[in-house]
């Protein structure tokens, strides 16, 4: 009978385990109920009891926008102090900036008079390594002036290194269009448009004109070219000449003339006049289409094509020929390499040295600069990773766009390059006996893990875990093994909206999962926002079927909490727009008076500069801004990354414009940045989309949207189409690509002229 029990026990295991946590929960939340009605002068709501009092080994919190997750928090540690006789300084509470940790030190130290201090990661694994060592490391802070002088004073002694940097600027900068995926010539165009396509000979000559003080040096200025060509592939294929030592020339007119009067002078792309050979490159796919192009168009370049292969043949000269294709696959330059030796061409290398010191040294080259801030990038979010020098070779990313050769080549050059610099970076950080801020976490953890005696937590509280990194992430959870503590993490997912930073969004949807056995809990009821219009924004961002379901449920009911304001961007879209803004603030003074907090939200700070200059609005000190027109309004700007956590009266969209500065943000970071990142692929757009939502958020009443006519955003359109928005029906829904007039053959925007 005993087995028997026994087995009968155990099928039922879980059902009676979650009974006995449901009376304990329901037995503390009666004898704790005083405490529980008194958290800083508020009453928590069961859910956040069921916080406060669970004690799993491993707690995630999902909470809600507006949800009171910091009075939770304070409640949590009220209640192990008060009720459980936990020691204040045997709790370690966590926050993500030192003004949230202050914000929180105050809130339970200063109103509730439990003497625990919050911290920040960085200065809890600085506490680490200094009482470790016995002293305070030096804090260095100063990565971009390192990488700068490097690249100034240093790479000159390495030969190789020089060549190396050469390559990288000549064929991998910028990333060639994949013709193939365009669907017009207007849509390449305009891929591409924001390029250089001066070649580095053009560069280079120019620069050595300008440190040649020659009495005829005015005269030399008139007969100097400024070599650009007409697309990337090309800007490879002159660079690739130029950097093997190979004269030649960009559009020579052809010497024999054409029995068409009606064909204009033929220039072929490249004239090697050393070896009388002359160069094309076809832009066709490797089927030979032109599908960019419109039926017409693409005859026309093919029978183009035929002609110019005759025209050889017919006056024997020889013709040599590349392909677009050849590009996307990555494979231009090998066969170009392979193509001229074929023909006899002889190379002969330049002066890397020079060359580099004439174009790039002393940053005279905007790209260079960029190029700087990309290693400095990378450095950052490689160390945030907790990865090494040694490290660096091997990094990988599953991402399919290195799948394709181009990419490949681009990345391990760019490793090549970056591994010295890294190693020379750490070698001075050791030299100085300094650390960076990656260091205070990543040495700290390897403190902790080779036996250092750390204080004994029993809990360890973390606030905004959803913005928790991979280095952060292994420091807590070596933490909690050492010591034994309990670990409750209390985030949003939906507010995960620091990728660009290292933060990893997986961390906090598989916590459980990678942190150990525990429970997940979820405190739903929101403060702040009515619930219609937790009601639209949750639906919006529960599209990304990566997110946590949850459904948010607020005591607060609204009608029409999001309004539109639409106004004509066609013509002096930001002098219409202020306008706009201002009326919205008219609004909102009419409904709520001058005392009522106004936020305006921007994707960017200079959406508000670009307000500034209609002298409608102006900056005042502390952030706060002055209209002209409402001089007495309360009024704010902050991006939607700043605005994260706080809450104002009524909220006003500023920046719902389609496009590249637009909200969604269509600005890609380069694709070696993919190698220490996490990138949210559910869906297009997807941290664009929580960003949005924490945007959105912000308000206590209404959402007022500056809404543009003929180029409003994605993200305004889908609002509008699937929750039902009131609008004007004069508000452009055809979304993407929101350009009224096009080009009838290469579809590119048409741009308004008016006589002068």
């Amino acid at each position: 009978p005993a087995v028997q029990q026994f087995f009968q026990d155990y099928d039922h295991v879980a059902d009676t385990l979650a009974a006995m946590n449901e009376s304990f929960l329901a037995m503390n939340s009666q004898r704790c109920d005083s405490l529980l009605s008194d958290i800083d002068g508020k009453s928590l709501d069961k859910q956040q009891r069921i916080v406060v009092l669970s004690d799993e080994p491993r707690t995630l919190v999902l909470a809600g926008a507006g949800s009171g997750k910091t009075l939770t928090i304070a409640g949590k540690v009220k209640y192990l102090c008060q009720e459980c006789g936990v020691a204040p300084e045997d709790i370690l509470l966590i926050a993500f900036t030192k003004k949230s940790a202050e914000e929180m030190t105050e809130r339970i130290a200063g109103r509730l008079g439990i003497p625990v201090q919050a911290t920040t990661f960085h200065k809890l694994g600085l506490d680490i390594i200094t009482a470790s060592e016995g002293k305070r490391p030096d804090v260095q802070d100063n990565l971009v002036d390192f990488v700068r002088n490097y690249f100034q004073n240093e790479v000159v002694s390495h030969p190789e290194l020089v060549k190396q940097l050469i390559e990288f600027f000549a064929y991998y900068l910028h990333i060639p269009a994949d013709m193939e995926k365009f669907d017009s010539l207007g849509a390449a165009y305009e891929y591409e448009k924001s390029v250089d396509f001066e070649t580095l000979r053009s560069k280079y000559d120019q620069a050595q004109w300008v440190s040649q003080a020659t009495a005829d040096r005015s005269e030399q200025r008139r007969t100097l070219r400024d070599e650009r060509v007409k697309s990337l592939e090309e800007v490879s294929i002159a660079n690739f000449l130029f950097l093997n030592g190979v004269n030649y020339e960009y559009e020579r007119l052809y010497p024999f003339e054409s029995d068409d009067p009606g064909r204009k002078a033929y220039r072929p792309d490249f004239y090697l006049p050393e070896y009388d050979l002359y160069l094309e490159h076809f832009g066709v796919t490797r089927n030979g289409r032109v599908p960019w192009l419109t039926p017409i168009e693409e005859q026309k370049y093919l029978d183009d094509m035929v002609w110019k292969r005759e025209t050889h043949k017919s006056h024997g000269t020889k013709l040599l020929e590349t392909y677009s294709y050849l590009s996307s696959e990555g494979k231009l330059l090998d066969y170009l390499d392979s193509l001229l030796k074929k023909n006899g061409v002889k190379y002969h290398e330049p002066n890397f040295r020079d060359i580099f010191e004439k174009i790039y040294e002393k940053e005279s080259d905007r790209y260079f600069s960029e190029f700087i801030s990309l290693c400095c990038t990378f450095i950052t979010l490689f160390k945030s990773k907790g990865y090494r020098p040694e490290d660096l070779l091997s990094l990988y990313s599953g991402d399919s766009l290195f799948q394709r050769l181009f990419f490949r080549k681009r990345t391990e050059l760019f490793k090549q390059i970056l591994l010295p610099l890294l190693i020379a970076y750490e070698g001075n950080l050791q030299e100085n006996g300094a650390i960076d801020f990656a260091d205070m976490i990543n040495l700290s953890t390897e403190k902790v893990s080779d036996g250092f005696q750390i204080h004994p937590y029993q809990y360890i509280i973390i606030d905004e875990f959803q913005d928790i990194a991979r280095q952060r992430f292994n420091l807590t959870k070596r933490l909690s093994q050492i010591t034994q503590a309990k670990v409750v993490a209390v985030g949003d997912d939906w507010q995960s909206i620091y990728a660009f930073s290292g933060s990893d969004i997986t961390l906090f949807t598989r916590f459980l999962e990678l942190m150990g056995a525990g429970t997940e809990l979820k405190i739903t009821h929101t403060y702040r926002n009515s619930q219609e219009l937790i009601d639209i924004v949750g639906g919006f961002v529960q599209r990304n079927t990566s997110q946590i379901r949850k459904q948010l449920i607020s005591p607060k009911h609204l009608e029409n909490p999001i309004v539109l304001e639409v106004f004509d961007d066609s013509i002096k879209p930001m002098e219409r727009l202020a306008e706009t803004i201002e009326h919205i603030i008219g609004e909102i003074l009419s409904e709520y008076g001058e005392q009522s907090s106004i936020l305006l939200i921007g994707r960017y700070n200079y959406d508000m500069y670009k307000l500034y200059r209609t002298n409608r609005f102006s900056e005042l000190p502390g952030g706060t801004i002055r209209s002209e027109k409402y001089p007495n309004a309360k009024i704010t700007f902050m991006t939607a990354h700043s605005s994260k956590g706080l809450g104002y009266d009524n909220v006003i969209l500023i920046n719902m414009f389609e496009g590249k500065f637009g909200f969604p943000c269509q600005i890609e970071d380069d694709p070696i940045i993919k190698l220490v990142t996490y990138e949210d692929n559910s869906m297009p757009f997807a941290e664009e989309r929580r960003l949005f939502y924490v945007a959105m958020t912000r308000t206590k009443n209404r959402v007022y949207i500056a809404a543009p006519k003929t180029k409003p955003s994605r993200f305004l359109v889908e609002l509008i189409k699937d929750f039902n928005i009131p609008h004007n029906d004069e508000i452009n829904m055809q979304v993407v690509d929101l350009f009224n007039l096009r080009c009838p053959v290469c579809s590119f925007p048409l741009k308004y002229e008016f006589n002068k």
